[in-house]
């Protein structure tokens, strides 16, 4: 089945994935969204995050806490999104986080599966697409989806 002509195609279904389809969603309801995952079910690396509770952000995060990339790009993705705004946006689809050791953040269920359902129940509210078992496996300009 070919999936219907899309405005913007998220790459990847977890959690930063799931996300960026919602802000996207979220600026301009009037696009087509959907966020395209390889995987059977979005989210399966949420379920197993910090032993299947989810660590959702630390109370302090800095550039120093990531390993490759660009330690510039990585200071402009903190500064653009700090924890507080990840806090925010959680409780905002209901998921309230209490801190932990270190400054770890993790939900008040203790489970993972809250923190997918809700990035998977705002994402549909938001009136994003789930297309799952769709692999992408090359990007060119004006691109097509098309099922393997």
């Amino acid at each position: 089945m070919t999936p219907p002509p899309l405005d913007i195609a998220v790459v990847g279904a977890g959690a930063a994935g799931l996300a960026t389809a919602i802000f996207a969603a979220r600026r301009n309801r009037r696009l087509a969204i959907a966020a395209l995952d390889g995987a059977k079910k979005p989210g399966a690396k949420i379920l197993v995050s910090g032993g299947g509770r989810c660590n959702v952000t630390n109370t302090v995060v800095t550039p120093d806490d990531f390993r490759g990339g660009s330690r510039h790009v990585v200071r402009r993705i903190l500064s653009a999104f700090p924890a507080g705004d990840a806090v925010r946006f959680f409780r905002e689809i209901g998921v309230t986080l209490h801190e932990e050791e270190n400054g770890k953040l993790f939900p008040d269920s203790n489970s993972a599966r809250t923190v997918l359902d809700a990035l998977l129940s705002e994402a549909r509210r938001c009136g994003v697409q789930l297309l799952n078992e769709h692999r992408v496996t090359a990007l060119a300009r004006g691109f097509t989806l098309s099922p393997d």
